[in-house]
């Protein structure tokens, strides 16, 4: 472990230097054991990587939303810096490596950001160009990941544009909506623009709601791949 990054009031990223490097695309997770007590072995849980892969595949940012009750996630989000983590990895075929051309769409709540900002910054380090609309949905503002950087990665790049829908802080200044994500929402965050491609991740009523939104949209089923986060 070489940091530990606070990310919302209940969520860390968790910054490993892997000791094998076999690379990984953006969207792709890692499983992580961990000794928890009181149970007779390590237990397994999946994360996503939020990093990019691009400049250094070797260091990667898991990122982990302390669920409560949960075996894993307190553990987690309480380790510090120079503690081992045993991990495993890269898995997943919810990825995109940057070759498609045309707009993509992104859609995410809460940690299901984390994989969708993967693909954000893979995006920024390759030097993208068509349009990337990125949909985020959290809470509050606080709870929404990424935010102060992807404030700053959308002033930099004309390409990315996001987002805000936030559902339990009807006066908060800073949310684009202050619902969930709807038909509505992603018609008039797209602006016209038709997608080549719609990532989605995150509960699993969210993802399905807004993949029927996309397809009544026009947006082709197979162009939509989806993640659901329990």
């Amino acid at each position: 472990m070489v940091a530990v990054i606070d990310e919302t009031p209940d969520a860390v990223a968790l910054r490993l230097q892997l000791g094998e490097v076999s690379g990984f695309l953006p969207g792709q997770y890692y499983n992580v054991r961990l000794a928890v007590p009181g149970r007779p072995r390590p237990v397994q849980r999946a994360y996503s990587v939020g990093s990019s892969p691009v400049p250094d595949p070797s260091v990667i940012d898991l990122g982990i939303r302390e669920v409560p009750g949960g075996l894993l996630s307190p553990l987690l989000v309480d380790l510090h810096v120079g503690d081992p983590l045993s991990v495993r990895g890269p898995y997943g075929r919810f990825t995109w490596d940057g070759r498609d051309a045309g707009p993509v769409l992104l859609v995410g709540a809460g940690s299901g950001m984390v994989p969708l900002m993967s693909m954000v910054r893979y995006a920024a380090q390759r030097g993208r160009r068509d349009p990337f609309v990125l949909v985020c949905s959290a809470v509050t503002y606080s709870h929404a990941f990424y935010r102060d950087e992807l404030a700053e990665l959308a002033a930099q790049h004309s390409w990315l544009q996001v987002v805000h829908c936030i559902t339990r802080d009807p006066s908060e200044p800073r949310a684009h909506y202050h619902r969930r994500v709807d038909k509505t929402v992603l018609s008039e965050s797209l602006k016209g623009i038709h997608p080549r491609a719609a990532y989605l991740c995150g509960p699993p009523a969210m993802v399905e709601a807004t993949a029927e939104a996309l397809v009544g949209l026009g947006v082709a089923p197979g162009a939509i791949s989806t993640e659901k986060y329990d």
